[in-house]
């Protein structure tokens, strides 16, 4: 096995145990990739600023309910749900923050898998800086994270109103009812970070294999996760091979990596399968210097 093939493996072997939801991240780590010491303290530092964030949004709606209860004494539990659907829910910030968040997170951590996965590819190729293609997709998914956990928050929290109109329950049952919503849970924190270094392990993959010129393709590889089942699916796409930025076609689905946010979620939850670079050994012989330009040229397109 090579160096980078026994590097990614042991990164993917990190990233399910994390997903698998370990208390300690950090007893988890691998000891022999000590370049990767930085990531669980990554991954714990955005799962404490998520559940922050997710303690405040909690506020803000309970503070909010108490003060509409306290201006009328005969208000209805309709009149409730009206002023969080017309008022409260327009002054959630919480998408905004956590996409602010999630975006430092995921640069911080695609840089520090790029940086050990490139020097394992071609020790003469360092990564320096990321491509505008990461650094756009890293906006444009914060973005959409944000926005996609405050809407299933708010969804949640109209669910739980409208049960609480239907069976006749009071305020002070509305008032328990979303304050201990799941939706607001430390676990809800712990699974958003975990999900999301995912997410980064795999675009570290990409722009690793982009920028080194040695890397002529990607190969799928099948590694199923001890939460499911093998897909027959992915079992059937182990040992493909396509060009590192072409996509590959998964039970009818395009995407670029295992678990690409452009799968749905039959391809994409609970999906352990990794990528792994086919290397062009005649390139790694190059000097320095030719492959410094080639990497230069690569960069050039993907910024344009």
């Amino acid at each position: 096995m090579s160096k980078v093939d026994k590097l990614l493996e042991n990164i993917n072997a990190f990233i399910q145990k994390a997903e698998e939801d370990a208390e300690d991240i950090t007893a988890i780590l691998p000891d022999d990739i000590p370049e990767l010491e930085k990531i669980p303290s990554l991954v714990e530092e955005f799962e404490k600023i998520t559940a922050k964030l997710l303690r405040r949004q909690r506020k803000l709606f309970l503070d909010g309910m108490k003060g509409f209860i306290a201006k009328d004494d005969e208000m209805t539990l309709e009149a409730l749900l009206n002023y969080f659907q017309s008022d409260l829910f327009a002054t959630d910030d919480f998408a905004a923050m956590l996409s602010e968040e999630a975006a430092a997170f995921l640069t911080l951590s695609i840089s520090e898998l790029a940086t050990v996965i490139m020097e394992s590819i071609d020790k003469d190729i360092a990564f320096e800086v990321l491509s505008k293609r990461t650094t756009d997709w890293i906006e444009s998914w914060s973005k959409e994270l944000g926005e996609i956990m405050q809407l299933n928050t708010h969804k949640a929290i109209e669910t739980e109103l409208l049960e609480v109109i239907q069976n006749g329950e009071s305020i002070q049952q509305a008032e328990l009812r979303i304050k201990d919503l799941p939706q607001f849970d430390r676990k809800r924190a712990r699974a958003t970070a975990r999900t999301e270094i995912l997410a980064a392990s795999s675009q570290a993959n990409w722009e690793s294999f982009m920028q080194s010129p040695a890397v002529e393709g990607k190969k799928w590889k099948h590694s199923g996760s001890k939460k499911s089942k093998p897909r027959p699916t992915h079992v059937a796409m182990d040992g493909t091979v396509v060009g590192v930025d072409e996509l590959f076609l998964v039970d009818g689905e395009f995407g670029m990596y295992p678990r690409d946010t452009t799968f749905s979620a039959k391809n994409r939850v609970n999906c352990g399968c990794v990528i792994g670079p086919v290397v062009d050994q005649d390139i790694i012989g190059l000097s320095k210097e030719e492959k410094e330009e080639i990497r230069r040229q690569v960069l050039e397109e993907l910024n344009s």
